[in-house]
């Protein structure tokens, strides 16, 4: 295989990563947590989205064929605006999980705020994973495809490798926000944040808002190519999710421009590994790609415990 639709495939793999990683990030920043419900927050995404571009129903039986929407979804401007209701709607889910997992138990340690995103994410598998709604993810560009070294590259590939980065920048930009400079002020001191009249629950509800618009958009990449078929699975939600772990702590768990890095640095290492040396490493087993990232993590941490990029915790004596 040529080595630029290697290049492709490996850059498109690692921005999957990365969007999965700048949902964790989004929560850790503002609750030092890791948040089990993001695999099914981003799983619920998917699905509004499937139903609004399909029939627009989002399960009801009596909206079929009444959503002005999804007469429009085919046209690139109608999926746009099909995508942004998705996002206000699972924007919304991710605040009514934090109010009712997180908000009742504020004070607590974070491994305390973590067990409880666990029990809400069992909640949210069985109340998705049992959705009626179509799992069909179509897209507007359809099946197309372009020609690169010789080889045909689906648009759906390119798109996801552009989406890592356009995403990038758009936290940057949010976090140059007020809700950014609070969020900073919190993960720092949050009694001090708290006292200087930084609203918390405004915070929080934003942060988890923000984490569950990228966990869809890490969902949906998932479920077009090069990783998927344009058919949504919401059972492989968790071991996607699972994958993103290697990134968080090579990059650092509050940096989202060192969990890009990192992701992409998987994504590469992975497809390179696999599809260049694939044949002398093939003593190893057919799953030797997919340890790599662990294996890498456990060094990186041995020597920078908070990751190359994440902020060294400053305690006062």
């Amino acid at each position: 295989m040529a080595i630029e639709i290697l290049l492709i495939q490996g850059w498109s793999l690692g921005s999957v990563y990365a969007l999965v990683a700048f949902g964790f990030v989004a929560t850790y920043k503002t609750n030092k947590i890791l948040n089990f419900t993001l695999p099914f927050l981003g799983a619920a995404g998917a699905l509004i989205m499937s139903s609004l571009v399909s029939d627009g129903a989002l399960g009801i039986s009596s909206l079929r064929g009444k959503n002005p929407l999804t007469s429009i979804a085919d046209h690139p401007v109608g999926w746009v605006l099909c995508l942004l209701v998705a996002l206000a709607l699972v924007g919304a889910l991710g605040v009514f999980v934090e109010r009712l997992v997180i908000r009742p138990l504020a004070g607590r340690t974070p491994f305390i705020l973590t067990m409880a995103t666990l029990a809400g994410a069992l909640v949210l598998d069985i109340l998705v994973g049992n959705a009626p709604i179509s799992r069909h993810l179509a897209m507007p560009w359809g099946t197309a495809s372009v020609e690169v070294a010789g080889a045909d590259v689906s648009i759906s590939t390119l798109v996801v490798c552009a989406l890592a980065p356009a995403a990038l920048l758009g936290v940057a930009g949010f976090n140059r926000t007020w809700f950014g400079t609070a969020a900073r002020a919190m993960a720092n001191d949050e009694e001090a944040a708290v006292s200087m009249g930084i609203n918390r629950s405004r915070v929080m509800a934003t942060g988890w808002a923000l984490a569950a618009g990228l966990a869809t958009f890490a969902a949906m990449a998932f479920a077009v190519p090069p990783l998927g078929a344009g058919i949504f699975a919401t059972r492989s939600m968790p071991d996607l999710f699972f994958r993103a772990i290697p990134v968080l702590a090579i990059g650092g768990w509050d940096s989202y421009g060192g969990v890009y890095a990192a992701g992409i640095t998987i994504g590469m290492m992975q497809v390179m590994v696999g599809g260049l040396w694939g044949n002398y490493a093939s003593f190893l087993g057919g799953g030797y790609t997919t340890i790599l990232p662990y294996v890498t993590m456990i060094v990186v941490l041995m020597v920078r415990p908070t990751g190359l990029f994440g902020q060294a915790s400053v305690r006062r004596i």
